[in-house]
């Protein structure tokens, strides 16, 4: 990025979406190793991402002249993306869900201890999980700030501006650094 120098004028575009592509295949050509960087750090699973990133191409595809139409077609887009990974996080909790019962069926002797043993996620899943149900841009913010995208990209994704993704990175690492330090408070919770 050039400064300029003392005296020299700072450029700013009228158009900050003016070199987004109009033409679909370009865009998503464009977009989709985001999408991925981010599904797969949601995800944990490249398949599982890779599915999560086409389903929201299809969908996107189908509504493409909606994203041009709307105020910030980059987040509209990441509005599908994020809601193809919700999607495959519901389905593989039914699928858990749908695993322990017929465990608890084969097994009646199984404890709800050893239930719930089978059923915990490591700690960074739940503290993710908890900033995600308390504060959801911020876990968005620290997702795609993991998953390698520069604030100015998140800003764009998210429809915020790039100080303000700054400003969320930082206080959702810290709530999370917090929840991993205390998860006894479940979640921060004081009584």
């Amino acid at each position: 990025m050039n400064t300029p120098g003392p005296g020299g004028e700072r450029g700013l575009r009228a158009d900050p979406l003016g070199d987004l592509p109009t033409d679909f295949e370009v865009f998503y050509t464009r977009e989709n190793s985001g999408y991925l960087r981010y599904a797969q750090q949601r995800l944990r699973h490249r398949e599982d991402a890779q599915d999560a990133v086409q389903n929201a191409g299809a969908t996107l595809y189908k509504n493409w002249r909606r994203a041009l139409a709307s105020a910030d077609p980059q987040a509209f887009a990441f509005k599908i993306v994020k809601d193809a990974v919700v999607d495959v996080l519901r389905e593989r909790r039914r699928t858990e869900r749908k695993r322990l019962r017929v465990i608890a069926q084969r097994r009646p002797d199984t404890s709800q201890d050893e239930l719930n043993e089978l059923a915990e996620l490591d700690a960074l899943d739940w503290a993710m999980d908890e900033l995600a149900r308390a504060a959801p841009v911020q876990a968005d913010v620290v997702r795609l700030r993991q998953a390698g995208l520069s604030y100015h990209d998140i800003g764009r994704s998210l429809g915020i501006a790039h100080t303000t993704a700054r400003t969320y990175y930082s206080l959702g690492r810290r709530h999370l650094e917090y929840l991993l330090e205390h998860p006894e408070d479940d979640g921060g919770a004081e009584a």
